[in-house]
């Protein structure tokens, strides 16, 4: 049996991917884009339209009674693909929008883009043991930034969470076959679809199969809400136009803390993302100074603190990020709060 995760801030450079991880994920893009193409869109069964958001469906061809393939579509009005990403991503927020999410942390970091994580999700009945998911995710941005597909899908890292670590903590190990949110720029707005292929594993009862089809499509509704009543968190501010505004600093990790994600435990709205400097280098980072931060001041923390600066335009909201040579070899982390 293994349980043993690594904590998400030790890296110091970027991991080679191993070989079956981009495998898989070359496979899952593959499968993204046959259920995308329009051509093949007569094989979509519409599920109606709840709350501006448009439903489908397909049935599962391997398994009749296992949870149908599913989309949800919506529109999400005066915002940018990497400004809906950054409601998308991070645990901190996905508890925000997704009902069933319970915690997720990162095994490894290939690149800025790309990660190996495990997550498990909350039990949906008291006889109805949790899963979770250890799989790999990479952020594909277009060359203009216009667009934006997160592709996730499930490998194996026993080495860090077997079956049986699973086991061990009451959860039962589901197969994502395809996970994939598409982002794309339309005039002023962000067009968001979430396609969803998963294997639940295990023995289920049909009502809540019959949950989970109906609320995974419906998450591109709530990450819209969360969008519109909290706004979005910090990133790369070079993104927007499918860039990155660093080349000697590594993206180790961030975090974002908010109480449990309700109402009555809004908490610090604590954001805090680490790096490590591999020589002098210049980043900037947007935030959101309408909803999440009207007001934000930005610590710099770590061995390399006193190497690195971080100067706020709150009106522009742009934090100037710049690392001197000095920090070469050192970690820093810089911490956002209200």
């Amino acid at each position: 049996m293994t349980l043993d995760l690594p904590s998400p801030q030790r890296q110091d450079s970027y991991l080679p991917i191993p070989a079956e991880y981009e495998e898989a994920l070359q496979k899952a893009q593959a499968q993204f884009e046959e259920h995308n193409d329009p051509a093949k869109e007569s094989e979509w069964e519409d599920a109606g339209e709840r709350e501006d958001v448009k439903l489908f469906k397909k049935t599962n061809p391997e398994n009749a009674y296992d949870v149908p393939i599913v989309k949800g579509v919506t529109l999400v009005e005066n915002a940018t693909p990497s400004q809906v990403l950054a409601v998308i991503q991070q645990p901190g927020m996905r508890k925000k929008w997704d009902p069933r999410f319970d915690a997720a942390t990162q095994l490894e970091r290939y690149d800025s883009q790309t990660y190996l994580f495990y997550t498990y999700l909350k039990s949906p009945s008291y006889f109805v043991w949790a899963r979770d998911i250890v799989g790999v995710q990479r952020n594909k941005v277009s060359d203009s930034g216009d667009r934006i597909t997160v592709i996730q899908t499930s490998v194996a890292a026993d080495q860090y969470v077997d079956e049986a670590g699973s086991y061990s903590k009451s959860r039962t190990r589901a197969t994502l076959e395809v996970s994939a949110w598409d982002l794309i720029q339309q005039g002023s707005d962000t067009k968001l679809e979430y396609v969803v292929k998963i294997h639940l594993n295990g023995s289920l009862p049909t009502s809540v199969v019959s949950m989970v089809a109906t609320e995974t499509p419906m998450c591109v509704g709530r990450v819209r809400d969360v969008y519109y009543t909290n706004g979005h968190l910090p990133y790369d501010a070079a993104q927007d136009k499918g860039d990155k505004s660093s080349s000697n600093t590594i993206l180790v990790y961030s975090e974002y803390e908010d109480g449990d994600g309700t109402e009555a435990t809004s908490g610090e709205k604590r954001w805090t993302i680490w790096y490590h400097a591999t020589g002098e280098d210049s980043l900037k980072l947007k935030f959101d100074n309408q909803r999440l931060y009207p007001s934000l001041n930005v610590a710099v923390e770590g061995d390399a603190a006193s190497d690195v600066t971080a100067d706020v335009d709150q009106e522009a909201g742009i934090v100037s990020v710049k690392v001197a040579e000095a920090a070469k070899g050192k970690g820093f982390s810089l911490v956002f709060t209200p």
